[in-house]
């Protein structure tokens, strides 16, 4: 399998050669999708692909831009364009900087495209010798294996409670399986985003994991390992490896220090990545064989002992024992969720704040981080609230959150672009058209009444149609959404303010059918009137 990257500014265009090509027929196995030229130089630098496919026309860098520059810096990396433009003049750049090939992308089925990438295959093999095929299969078991071993871990941490249904697959913990004694070294990085340095992706933070495993694995061989002692290396989510090793003597806490010491060295050449490494106790196994329970408490203690480094970045090496966390229970990250979730219903900044507060003070002992994320990932559900696309692009950085002070730096960020969502609700944007900021205020003003689209439209002076369509577009929602939204956010105040009963709530914002109002309620809150009302969200 060679190794296929393309690039594309345009998201339904990635999706559509990542999802419904089969790349494997043309030989070829997908590296990911890049959404730009900067995107695809960060990835090419982790991971070098053989062929790029890319698009011409991208902001900041073209296509051919982008094309110059890998054939100056990887001249071996082969080029196919594929664009929207038949122009002679971009087909004539292309054949100047020597690409494979220039394809119109719309006009191309499939297979078409399959083929020309088959042809690419076949002559970088003909060009590679024995021992290049025999470094490539080599690789490309490796990633498969790589990737079973991703998956395996990933269910051992998040055990259902089956841990003893599982099979502990023999071959990689050939060695380690008849050890004496079973010590582990979990190790995080982080990789700060900054002016320059955009954060990143999903795909880009695998191929990462991946690379540093690779390194990991060359740096720490029998020779650092010392006689007798053996060690499988296991992948954990995407920025974790946790490094089990067995021995037939006690591991001395100064071979595991310069083992911890070796592993950081070895992850100098990422910058500017930072990391940090949690040195576990060393267990004695005796004549007991080694268990898949075993296994998983030793990647659950290396994640926990990992975790001190969310409050003390500091050192990069945390200490042998996992320290006291405070953990919540059910009810306690119910209640501060639903402090949130009201204040956002209701648009009250100032409660938002009070509520955030909270959640963003240091207590003694600390809250496990882990809880901490799941709690601040569950107050943006979109069953709670509707937020708009400036909230909601934030809320995939919450995992990648590393440190306290990363962590409070995200929610001030978070609170900002609350407040300015909340702020334009109640007040439109001055840059929102003059008829959508009066429709605006007469809903809001009006929200009791049977309000309909063509009053609206007569108010402005539009045609209802046109009138909605320019709603829907300026606002993000169509009309009568927002007219519900509203009527739910003066309900969940009425519910929690009064002594009003529901069917009264239901009247006093213009809902006459219970059933509906319930039920409406439900979709936008997540809880039922009652359940809102007696407080048990």
């Amino acid at each position: 399998m060679l190794k296929l990257l393309m690039v594309d500014d345009e998201q339904w265009v990635r999706e559509r050669f990542s999802e419904r090509i089969p790349w494997s027929d043309a030989g070829f196995t997908f590296m990911g999708a890049a959404s730009g030229a900067e995107e695809a130089i960060r990835m090419i630098e982790r991971d070098m692909p053989h062929l790029l496919l890319t698009d011409i026309t991208m902001p900041n860098m073209s296509g051919l831009e982008l094309a110059a520059y890998v054939r100056k810096r990887w001249p071996r990396i082969r080029i196919v364009i594929l664009t929207a433009y038949g122009k002679f003049e971009y087909a004539r750049q292309a054949i100047e900087l020597g690409v494979d090939n220039y394809l119109i992308k719309l006009a191309q089925t499939p297979e078409q495209i399959l083929d020309a990438c088959r042809k690419v295959a076949e002559e970088i093999e003909q060009e590679m010798d024995v021992d290049q095929k025999l470094e490539m299969r080599r690789k490309l078991e490796w990633e498969k294996e790589w990737t079973r071993k991703r998956q395996w871990t990933e269910r051992l941490v998040d055990d259902d409670g089956s841990i003893q249904a599982r099979t502990m697959p023999e071959e990689w913990f050939e060695g380690v399986a008849q050890a004496s004694y079973l010590a582990g070294l979990t190790i995080g990085w982080r990789v700060p985003a900054g002016p320059e340095q955009a954060e990143l992706t999903e795909e880009e933070l695998v191929q990462l994991q991946k690379q540093v495993g690779e390194v990991l694995e060359e740096r720490l061989d029998s020779r650092m390992l010392g006689e007798g002692n053996r060690m499988v290396m296991l992948p954990i989510r995407q920025s974790r490896l946790c490094l089990l090793i067995g021995s037939r003597q006690l591991l001395e806490s100064f071979k595991m220090n310069q083992l911890a010491l070796a592993a950081l060295e070895a992850l100098r050449d990422f910058a500017p990545v930072k990391s940090f490494i949690h040195v576990g106790p060393v267990r004695e196994l005796g004549k007991q064989p080694l268990t898949i329970k075993h296994i998983a408490d030793g990647l659950r203690e290396g994640l926990d002992g990992l975790a001190a480094y969310f409050y003390k970045s500091d050192s990069a090496v945390v200490g042998k024992y996992a320290p006291t966390f405070r953990r919540f229970d059910e009810e306690q990250i119910r209640e501060w969720i639903a402090a949130v979730v009201k204040a956002m219903l209701r648009e009250d900044a100032e409660a938002f704040q009070e509520s955030v507060s909270v959640i963003t003070k240091l207590y003694n002992p600390p809250i496990h981080p882990a809880d901490l994320l799941r709690m601040t990932r569950q107050m943006f559900h979109p069953g709670f609230v509707k937020l708009p696309a400036s909230v909601v692009e934030r809320l995939s950085g919450i995992d990648r959150l590393e440190t306290w002070t990363d962590y409070c730096g995200w929610w001030e960020k978070m609170i900002q672009a609350v407040n300015e969502w909340m702020n334009n609700r109640i007040h439109p944007s001055v840059s929102m058209r003059k008829e959508v900021q009066l429709m605006i205020r007469y809903i809001r003003e009006h929200y009791k009444e049977d309000v309909q689209v063509a009053e609206l439209a007569k108010l402005v002076q539009m045609h209802p149609s046109y009138a909605g369509q320019m709603f829907k577009q300026e606002v993000g929602e169509n009309f009568s959404d927002y007219l519900n939204r509203v009527r739910m956010e003066k309900a969940s105040e009425l519910l929690e303010r009064t002594t009003m009963k529901i069917y009264e709530v239901s009247g006093a914002v213009g809902i006459s059918d219970y059933r509906y109002f319930c039920k409406l309620f439900k979709s936008y809150t997540g809880f039922t009137p009652t359940q809102y009302k007696n407080k048990q969200v």
